[in-house]
């Protein structure tokens, strides 16, 4: 299998259970995700742990959890 494997966790709130999800990246998508890592001056985790919740608030997911629609 070519490309990387970046494992983080899911969870919301400091006493939530958090599960492991896996992501396998292309090189090139695993080169992009470290200079954004370091730009920011954090893991990769947790950069694709923010990108997931901004895509997640940006379809309205977010909003819609906290009202009991989904």
């Amino acid at each position: 299998m070519h490309g990387a494997h970046v494992g983080s966790y899911i969870g919301a709130g400091l006493m939530a259970r958090k599960n492991w999800v896996k992501v396998y990246l292309s090189r090139e998508q695993r080169r992009l995700l470290q200079r954004i890592a370091q730009g920011l001056g954090i893991g990769e985790s947790e950069v694709l742990r923010q990108a997931f919740m901004e895509y997640a608030k940006s379809i309205s997911l977010i909003t819609q959890r906290v009202h009991g629609k989904i």
